[in-house]
């Protein structure tokens, strides 16, 4: 259901004709999207494993969040707020990150296409992560 829903979908084709541009075959371009395919399926299995290794592990992390969460919230916010008034910024040295990862990845050839699709499953949309925390 999620791989038909309208983000996912589109992410698809758009990652795996970027990945298939500089590729010359079409037996290469059928292999970079499995290896996409395959980057996507091996972070939703890392995704699983986090998600079931923490649930064991709730009661522990409860007793820590009532002990010290309220010591840690107030200077939370404090940076928060102060990185929206534009008091604090991320400062970046001239090269845009996307152009940087974009080039990265097409010089990687085929296993780019598997990076792309790892980096692409941990991209959720409200969609999919509706269709993921449903009861």
């Amino acid at each position: 259901m999620t791989s038909i829903s309208p983000c996912p979908l589109t992410t698809n084709i758009a990652a795996v004709s970027f990945i298939s541009r500089n590729i010359g075959s079409p037996r290469r371009s059928v292999f970079a999207g499995l290896l996409y395919t395959l980057g996507r399926v091996v972070a939703y299995v890392v995704i699983g494993a986090v998600l079931v290794s923490s649930l064991t592990a709730a009661p522990g992390l409860s007793r820590f969040l009532q002990k010290y969460m309220g010591k840690l919230i107030g200077p939370m916010i404090i940076v928060v707020g102060m990185f929206l008034l534009e008091l604090l910024s991320f400062r970046n040295s001239g090269r845009n990150l996307d152009t940087k990862s974009q080039e990265n990845i097409e010089s990687k050839g085929l296993l780019g296409a598997l990076i792309l699709g790892s980096l692409f499953a941990l991209t959720f949309c409200p969609v999919s992560a509706a269709l993921f925390l449903e009861v």
